[in-house]
């Protein structure tokens, strides 16, 4: 928040872990000038529908006996109705100096909220997530603003590994900040020893699978992840990222993993140009959809006489 607070804020957006951010700035400056009494908050019941509108409306018009600034917050107030939504800017039109009231959405913004906001000289932030293709490189940016380097592979490692949750992936930074240090640098090596991976499911098993040709686990590992929701941007790049190391591994000549004996590169050759191929079907915009894409590709990657 800025020096100089304005009678209202909408923040909005689908990157949660910003919003929650300024969530809590606005939580310490409230209790830094006021103590804990100076912030009421607004929220759903038991995490279920929506904030009181009609309470939050009887706050801004009520009087305050309190010396200095008051802070009303109304959090997920994207299930609003309209006619709450027309009360609430209706409200903050006559909302009494030293009030200042911030909405958080975390989805559509309901009508009117955001010109209500405007008109009385308030702010609205839009905090947007960066889609999934991209969120390696915002991890790397990210990473860099906590001191500390990590490479776009481990990035690509995170992702596949913990998800789109930008506030779990930003706690996972913060932990790697401090075991990396500052200016330290954290690899996918480091990554792999971290994490103990004994499940049946995932993009790095997956290309485990298509590195040691099995094409029945390789399908019956897709199909799993299929049906827990996995995307092409979970999915494909870490899988086709398994495979490239292990060719790059086996070409090196410094000895063969265990992992590897019985693989030789052009059985890998022929994996990693199917997985490319995949990768340009994620970006094309085709009409058979992507568990039909991902089986042909796990066929053409199996396939011996490639």
């Amino acid at each position: 928040m800025p020096d100089e607070m304005k009678p209202a804020y909408l923040i909005h957006g689908s990157d949660m872990a910003k919003i929650d951010q300024a969530r809590n700035r606005l939580r310490q400056r409230a209790e830094a000038e006021g103590g804990a009494a100076s912030l009421e908050v607004f929220e759903p019941a038991e995490n279920r529908g929506s904030p009181d509108a009609d309470a939050l409306i009887e706050a801004i018009s009520t009087m305050s006996l309190m010396p200095g600034r008051r802070y009303l917050l109304a959090d997920r107030i994207e299930k609003w109705g309209k006619r709450q939504a027309q009360n609430v800017v209706e409200a903050l039109l006559a909302s009494p100096g030293e009030t200042t009231v911030v909405l958080i959405c975390r989805g559509k913004v309901p009508d009117g909220i955001s010109e209500g906001v405007t008109q009385i000289g308030g702010d609205v932030r839009a905090y947007v997530a960066p889609d999934e293709r991209m969120l390696p490189a915002h991890l790397v940016k990210l990473a860099e603003s906590r001191n500390f380097e990590l490479t776009s592979e481990a990035a690509v490692f995170l992702v596949a590994f913990l998800g789109t949750n930008l506030t779990r992936l930003g706690n996972e930074l913060d932990r790697l900040a401090l075991w990396a240090g500052e200016k330290g640098r954290v690899e996918i090596a480091d990554l792999e020893e971290m994490v103990a991976d004994t499940s049946d499911v995932g993009p790095f098993v997956l290309g485990n699978a298509l590195i040691q040709g099995d094409r029945v686990r390789a399908i019956t590992i897709a199909d799993k992840m299929m049906s827990r929701g996995a995307t092409a941007g979970g999915t494909v790049p870490p899988t086709a990222f398994t495979i490239r190391r292990a060719a790059k591994s086996l070409a090196s000549g410094r000895g063969v993993p265990s992992h590897l004996r019985g693989t030789s590169i052009e059985d890998l050759r022929t994996a990693a140009i199917a997985m490319a191929d995949l990768e340009i079907w994620t970006r094309g915009g085709a009409e058979y959809p992507f568990e039909l894409a991902l089986d042909l590709a796990l066929i053409a990657a199996t396939d011996e006489t490639g």
